[in-house]
């Protein structure tokens, strides 16, 4: 069996409506918690990105976020010599 570096989710959140115009505040806290984001849409309460799957009940318990889509899960196997690689391989 090959060891992989990360298990990644692609992930559309929508924001808790206590955050409505407060993107850059529910940003910040998804950021925190390591949500790559890819785009944020104010206008629906929408941040989309990719996380470390081990990640995403960090992501599900903050306080802007309502509901998390995990749209597409998959294992990424990183070059040696990138800061992401974990085993060497």
């Amino acid at each position: 069996m090959t060891a992989v570096d990360a298990s990644l989710s692609e992930v559309v959140v929508i924001l808790n409506a206590a955050y409505e115009d407060r993107l850059g505040e529910a940003v910040a806290q998804l950021e925190a918690v390591g949500l790559q984001v890819s785009s944020a849409d104010d206008d629906h309460s929408v941040v989309q990105g990719v996380i470390d799957s081990t990640r995403l009940a960090e992501l599900e318990a903050l306080p802007s976020v309502d509901y998390v889509r995990r749209v597409f899960t998959y294992d990424a196997n990183f070059p040696p010599g990138d800061p992401r690689d974990r085993d060497g391989l």
